[in-house]
């Protein structure tokens, strides 16, 4: 397919400094000192320099993403900080990651792509058009149906490239998108960068590569923060006065910061002379001139919510190995369960106590004081033939009765009897709510531990694609709600999965003559699955935040034990939440206690030692609402994460919508 013929964009720096703060002081570290260039439309520019030279923070300032100090940074004769939002659309920017979901075909990543990039008026037929363009231009038609996971690095990087093509931007950044590729892919992607060049469109790479740079136009060599060379690769080595462009990182790092930069100033003022210019003259105006930028309309929300959605879940329901692993997991939690249980007898029965009337009291008040006259002697001589000596001759036949009543703990058991602090009457017998609580415990324990495992990773996994989309109109509060939406939708199925399971594997040991919870001590399994799936939603709303604030999977892995551990001692699972700080923390902050207190029933006969909720309201909805306001909570606080740490990363308080 023939390549589309592009406008290029200028890009012009005039002065440009970039600074950041060395700490809490007014000290500051130059980043860029003092940048002049001007890149012509259509110009393919590679940029060089050793590490640390300034080519990411040039980059960055490019982008409009890195506040300048001082000086003016033109696009296409705009204002890279002041129109950041007419120029979305403009450029296009490739970082070193590769962008699309490696699930999905590559026809497939770049349709959803091209929902965000593209206007939103723009018409299907469109769409499909500017695909099928993007694909010609990169040379991927043969893979278009190809999952992208199954692309050579080379292929998988001309995706990337290929989603950015799709606006067909005037200026084309690209991020060190060489750097983990073979000679030969790196060689492709450059020519196919000079063709895109060619064909109109401004091209600026950053490279670590020198085997290639000879397809580019200039080179842009950077040297600490300042700019050491622009232009030819055959004049950079007569200037640098070496044989072979490698050398040029030695020769920037054996002379002391600032030489080459000087040296490069005092050219220009030559090359300038030669021209009969004037030493300080201006930028061109040709550089200045503002090119006129098509007016970008973004989706709006229900739209991008819609597309995240989509995306989401296809990527989900197309990654078998996932989808394996979700169905798996709830079915090898539900066998331990079971398993766990397997030796649990839930009807045992027990006995239930109540406080004695008086008439006990005055009996037990008597026959106490008869056996503390029997067994205060050491000897039985020591009596005579009384009501207590004959207690005494029946206790003497039955040691460990006798050191029994003699213990301390007897004495304070009867007068806490007789004063009604401990109920000692027998009253009923109920089957012991022991083993239907703990299997109660252990289930919701499961969904909330599963919630996380599914939370904490879904935005640091998409890290790059998330950045590069919100330079193109993502809203946070779409793909946040999107990912909490298709989360709760993999946890409803793995959730029903697991309850479902358990509920039929204690059906055939009821069959086989077995016994299962007891239905006195817990909701039914619909509402405590219920209660299990918005428990588990909360849980991945909370892992959200974390994927938030970590930038690698490793760091999020680590704090899954840090957030279930509060969970389990806030669940009243294993400690007693009845009043106090402890309930306010759990109330507010755990959505374990809140799915046990739904799935569980400490009804009127249950023991104190097992009432673990204290007086609470067991309206069912109550337990509903407030895991509801949990998720909306959480979801709320990574959307304020994600608007903080981009106002943080862009340096100022620049609105993007």
């Amino acid at each position: 397919m023939a390549q589309k013929q592009s406008i290029g964009l200028s890009v012009a720096a005039d002065a440009v400094t970039v600074t950041v703060p060395r700490g809490s002081g007014s000290d500051h570290k130059t980043l860029l000192n003092d940048v002049n260039l001007h890149i012509e439309s259509g110009e393919f520019i590679c940029v060089l320099g050793p590490s640390g030279a300034g080519k990411s923070t040039l980059v960055r300032a490019i982008l409009g993403e890195r506040e300048i100090a001082s000086g003016q940074l033109l696009v296409g004769g705009h204002d890279v900080c002041e129109n950041a939002d007419n120029l979305r659309g403009a450029i296009g920017y490739v970082p070193q990651q590769d962008i699309n979901p490696t699930a999905l075909p590559v026809e497939r990543a770049l349709h959803f792509a091209s929902e965000v990039r593209l206007p939103a008026e723009t018409a299907d037929h469109e769409r499909q058009t500017a695909i099928d363009r993007a694909l010609g231009d990169v040379g991927l038609e043969h893979v278009r149906k190809t999952t992208i996971g199954m692309l050579s690095g080379g292929e998988a990087k001309r995706a990337s490239l290929a989603a950015e093509l799709l606006a067909d931007p005037g200026l084309l950044v690209v991020d060190e998108a060489t750097s983990s590729l073979d000679p030969a892919t790196e060689a492709r992607i450059m020519m196919l960068l000079a063709s895109q060049a060619r064909a109109g469109t401004t091209v600026i790479a950053v490279t670590h590569h020198l085997d290639n740079v000879d397809q580019a136009d200039k080179l842009l060599i950077l040297g600490h923060g300042e700019v050491v060379w622009f232009g030819s690769r055959v004049e950079a080595l007569g200037h640098f006065e070496v044989h072979r462009l490698a050398d040029v990182y030695l020769a920037i790092e054996d002379k002391p910061a600032g030489y080459w930069g000087t040296r490069w100033r005092e050219r220009q003022a030559e090359d300038r002379l030669l021209a009969d210019a004037e030493p300080d003259a201006p930028l061109p105006d040709a550089a200045k001139s503002a090119a006129t930028l098509a007016t970008v309309s973004i989706p709006g929300f229900g739209r991008q919510f819609t597309t995240f959605l989509r995306r989401d879940l296809e990527t989900t329901v197309r990654d078998s190995l996932s989808v394996w692993m979700a169905l798996l997991l709830p079915l090898v939690l539900a066998a331990v369960v079971l398993g766990g249980f397997s030796g649990t007898r839930f009807e045992k029965r027990m006995m239930v106590t109540r406080m004695l009337d008086p008439g006990e009291k005055e009996v037990l008040a008597d026959v106490w004081g008869e056996v503390l006259e029997a067994i205060s002697p050491d000897n039985v001589s020591e009596l005579d033939a009384s009501i207590p000596g004959q207690i005494r001759v029946f206790l003497d036949s039955h040691p460990k009765i006798l050191d029994h009543l003699r213990e301390p703990s007897t004495a304070r058991l009867i007068k806490d009897a007789l004063t009604d602090t401990v109920p000692l009457a027998p009253s009923r017998e109920i089957p012991d709510p022991a083993g239907t609580f703990k299997w109660l415990s252990l289930m919701s324990i499961c969904m909330v531990i599963l919630g996380f495992v599914t939370g904490f990773r879904e935005i640091v996994k998409e890290r790059p694609m998330l950045d590069l989309e919100r330079r193109h109109g993502l809203r946070f509060a779409a793909y946040v709600l999107a990912k909490v939406t298709s989360l709760a939708g993999v946890l409803a199925v793995q959730v029903a999965i697991f309850t479902a399971t358990v509920e039929v594997g204690f059906v055939i040991r009821e069959a086989l003559g077995g016994d299962g919870p007891v239905d006195l001590y817990r909701q039914g399994p619909l509402l405590a699955g219920s209660y299990n799936w918005l428990a588990a939603v909360a849980c991945a709303a909370i892992g959200l935040v974390v994927s938030a604030c970590v930038r690698s999977t490793d760091k999020g892995v680590l704090a899954v034990p840090l957030l279930v551990t509060p969970q389990i001692l806030l669940g009243a699972t294993i400690l007693p939440i009845t009043g106090g700080v402890l309930k306010l923390l759990a109330v507010l902050f755990s959505p374990l206690y809140w799915a046990h207190r739904g799935s569980r029933s400490e009804g009127e006969g249950v023991p104190s030692f097992w009432q673990n909720l204290g007086d609470y309201d067991p309206a069912l909805w109550i337990p509903f609402a407030a895991l509801a306001a949990q998720i909306l909570v959480a979801t709320v606080i990574t959307i304020l994460i994600l608007r903080w740490q981009e106002r943080a990363a862009l340096g100022r308080n620049r609105a993007v919508r």
